[in-house]
């Protein structure tokens, strides 16, 4: 989980930076698409770790 998390939160500090800087708002930008990975990092986890109950 934890490697997830990282690579969500440095996926996420690049395209928030890019996005943001298409629409003049870096730092909610940012925010907005680490929050975004963050939640898509544990959706990953919770289904591999369901997967493997099943």
């Amino acid at each position: 989980m934890a490697s997830k998390l990282i690579w969500a939160i440095l996926g996420g500090a690049i395209l928030g930076a890019a996005f943001g800087a298409m629409a003049g708002n870096t730092a909610i930008g940012i925010a907005i698409c680490i929050a975004a990975g963050a939640i898509a990092a544990g959706i990953w986890h919770y289904m591999e770790t369901r997967k493997g109950s099943l």
